[in-house]
């Protein structure tokens, strides 16, 4: 189906999908940045989703071949996406437009009315906050580790950042929801 014709329903948002492509020794590779050349198909952006649509011969008819190899598919996309998550986090902090732990967002919040607040799993939740509570505030929580923020940030005991970027948030945010659809407990 045409890419285009696909994504102009309103019922499909490009956002709740994963483009894979095929590679020339017929390995599925995801394509989160949507760079890759050839033949490729977009699949639901969830575990369950994937993991049924791999079982099916749908995906070797759909690239006209007798055999797809698609080891840990699943675990890799996980893992890209955490991999782009922070990437997109550590540039947040090199643009200047990152704060680092509950007090920092707090006083951000003041002067800046978007924000994507990030909690790490293990922190308390900011969920029953009131002073979070925005329609223009977006809390993730339990997606990331504290190592990884940490890693992403380059200071240590990372449990909170916040993203005063509306570009920013927006990609971080696509790419966080995503994610909630490789995670277990979510």
């Amino acid at each position: 189906m045409n890419k285009k014709i696909f994504f102009s329903r309103p019922s499909i948002n490009k956002d709740d999908f994963i483009k894979i492509c095929l590679s020339p020794d017929n390995k599925l590779i995801p394509d989160l940045c949507d760079k890759l050349p050839g033949k490729s198909v977009w699949l639901p952006a969830g575990k369950d989703l994937i993991v049924d649509i791999l079982r099916k011969e749908d995906l070797q008819t759909y690239f006209g071949v007798s055999k797809i190899f698609a080891p840990d598919l699943v675990a890799t996309i996980e893992m890209v996406l955490r991999k782009k998550i922070l990437s997109s986090i550590s540039m947040t902090k090199k643009s200047g437009v990152l704060a680092i732990g509950l007090d920092a967002i707090k006083s951000q919040l003041i002067q800046y009315r978007h924000c994507l607040i990030v909690v790490a799993m293990g922190a308390k939740s900011l969920a029953n906050k009131s002073f979070f509570a925005s329609k223009d505030v977006s809390i993730f929580e339990s997606l990331l580790e504290q190592k990884d923020l940490e890693k992403s940030t380059g200071k240590i005991n990372v449990k909170y950042v916040g993203v005063f970027s509306k570009n920013f948030k927006k990609t971080i945010q696509v790419d966080l929801n995503k994610l909630k659809g490789f995670i277990d407990n979510y």
